[in-house]
């Protein structure tokens, strides 16, 4: 696959590393703008040097903890305020927490991160990229949606019984929930909604944990994991290829869409968990 994206803006977060700074990497040499959102200053200016440095382009970073509500929408309104269309948006960033943390929000974090921030940011963009002609939404899900039979509503934020897997698993979940809700409620604005999963990607999630079993059962996998270039595929795929430029609402495995199974199929858990989160950020469509 090499697409031409020149003249087109893309807004990745999650972009200093694993699969995120990969696909940066590879849309930028394709001759995609990049603006990227990243915590980390230092991260961001490398980054930022390397793209130029790849293919002459400038990047743009924009620094945000995306575990808050209000750092999500300030990025947004930050990308806003550069007055630049929006062609492909990719949902990137993910966090898996072993033991329970809790958000200034009193979001649970991985709630917080991996889907709170993914309805927010794109839904408050949602217009710039009407505005710009249509474009692509592609959000990072993960296999991991299967851990989970269905979303526990009655403890989103998983004060009751926190088990790091699950946890993963539900927010995974919902990220295929949310990319099914809104490309259905997008269908007739020449916007597609997808998402994917990486694979088992040798990157740096999971290593913020301090466990012992969670450090040595991510070191036991990593001699069968894709190397993160191999985990981007999918993600630039989904951004790039004119294959998918009409496909929607889909969930994709190594370039190819996958049957969901459960719960990831279900309209009504779909709709309850757009309900349920459009009441938690304060947000909903237009």
């Amino acid at each position: 696959m090499n697409e031409n994206l020149k003249n087109k803006v893309c807004l990745v977060t999650g972009a200093t590393n694993g699969i995120g700074l990969e696909a940066a990497k590879a849309l930028n040499k394709m001759g995609a703008e990049i603006v990227f959102i990243a915590r980390n200053n230092e991260k961001a200016k490398s980054l930022k040097e390397d793209l130029l440095s790849d293919s002459g382009n400038q990047a743009t970073s924009i620094i945000a903890d995306l575990s808050l509500q209000s750092e999500v929408k300030r990025a947004a309104d930050e990308f806003l305020s550069l007055n630049k269309p929006l062609h492909i948006l990719l949902n990137n960033a993910g966090i898996m927490n072993r033991e329970r943390k809790e958000t200034a929000d009193g979001f649970e974090e991985v709630f917080s991160v991996n889907h709170l921030a993914y309805f927010s940011l794109t839904l408050m963009l949602l217009d710039k990229m009407k505005s710009t002609g249509g474009g692509r939404v592609v959000n990072v899900a993960s296999m991991a949606y299967r851990f989970v039979n269905e979303m526990n509503f009655e403890d989103l934020h998983s004060k009751e019984n926190y088990k790091g897997l699950k946890v993963y698993g539900q927010s995974k979940l919902a990220n295929i929930l949310f990319t099914r809700s809104l490309a259905s409620r997008v269908r007739d604005d020449n916007i597609t909604v997808n998402c994917l999963h990486p694979g088992y990607v040798d990157t740096g999630i999971g290593l913020n944990n301090k466990g012992f079993f969670v450090r040595m059962l991510m070191n036991l996998g990593r001699p069968f994991a894709k190397k993160t270039d191999k985990g981007a595929e999918t993600s630039i795929y989904l951004c790039a290829s004119k294959e998918v430029e009409k496909v929607s609402g889909e969930y994709f495995v190594d370039c190819k869409i996958e049957e969901l199974i459960g719960s990831a199929k279900n309209e009504e858990q779909a709709n309850k968990l757009w309900s349920v989160s459009s009441e938690l950020t304060g947000i909903d469509l237009n």
